[in-house]
């Protein structure tokens, strides 16, 4: 117990310091915390115990970021740029693909390894991504929704791909259709079921709720906590990162999801501090 509070006073304290030489530099403050792990990671000095508990906790960051990102993507708002981050993101993928694979296969790779090295160019960080949209508070701005729409897009399909390549053998026979069939039922399930309790259970739930704060946080932290951890079960097998986008999409029409915006944010400043230091 000792050492795991140790090694957090190190890593707060060293990425606190940082942070505010880098906001003095008006640097991200993202490159303050990798820089943080960095000094305290497997090449620093401080040979730390804890690593799997740090991941644990990062988690927690990530999960806390997407929620609160879901949060301010209302549903209505997200039709208005549906359509641009589907062109958008579906020939982003298709190009950088294509040129992925086809650069790979001239520098003398094979099919199948040309084939995942064009798919993982075509990915984009996510964390990262939303970590600097919100720094610079260009979430609600039109190029910001449309941004994360495309991200949301290479997520989903970052799914399919890995179920595709997952029932490769090494001379590429087929694909599992039936697998490909049960992810995208899943999909359309999971958006339907968000959708039915944004707009009939959870509006009702939250206005009792909401007369106690300490209850609405606690209950916000539940929600995601158990939405992230269903979606990302071996029942349905996304990544927490859909489960906490769905999570707070499935909260950000109610009238109290600024509250709870205002809440949770600290709280995950915290812990994705300590994710960005674990990279």
């Amino acid at each position: 117990m000792e050492s795991i509070f140790f090694e957090l006073t190190i890593v707060i304290f060293l990425a606190a310091v940082l942070s505010i030489i880098f906001r003095f530099l008006k640097q991200p403050s993202i490159l303050a915390f990798i820089i943080t792990g960095i000094i305290v990671g497997p090449l620093g000095p401080f040979g730390f115990h804890n690593q799997d508990l740090m991941q644990s906790l990062a988690s927690i960051g990530i999960t806390l970021l997407l929620f609160m990102i879901g949060l301010e993507l209302n549903i209505r708002e997200l039709k208005t740029v549906g359509k641009n981050a589907l062109i958008a993101g579906g020939m982003q993928m298709i190009f950088t693909s294509a040129a992925g694979f086809g650069i790979s296969y001239l520098l003398g790779f094979s099919i199948l390894t040309s084939v995942y090295i064009g798919i993982a160019l075509a990915f984009s960080s996510t964390i990262l991504i939303i970590k600097l949209l919100s720094d610079k508070r260009d979430l609600k701005s039109l190029y910001g929704k449309i941004t994360v729409g495309i991200l949301l897009i290479q997520d989903l399909s970052a799914i399919f791909i890995l179920i595709a390549l997952s029932t490769f053998n090494s001379n590429i026979q087929g694909i599992n259709l039936f697998d490909l069939f049960t992810a995208f039922l899943k999909v359309v399930v999971l958006f339907g079921w968000v959708i039915l309790l944004s707009r009939h259970v959870l509006p009702r739930i939250l206005n009792v709720i909401a007369r106690s704060s300490e209850s609405l946080f606690l209950f916000s932290l539940a929600w995601v906590f158990g939405i992230s951890a269903l979606v990302s079960s071996p029942l349905i097998g996304f990544s927490i990162e859909i489960g906490g986008l769905l999570a707070g999409i499935a909260l950000a029409s109610t009238i109290e999801s600024y509250q709870i915006i205002t809440k949770v944010k600290p709280l995950r400043d915290f812990f994705l501090t300590i994710f960005f230091v674990t990279l």
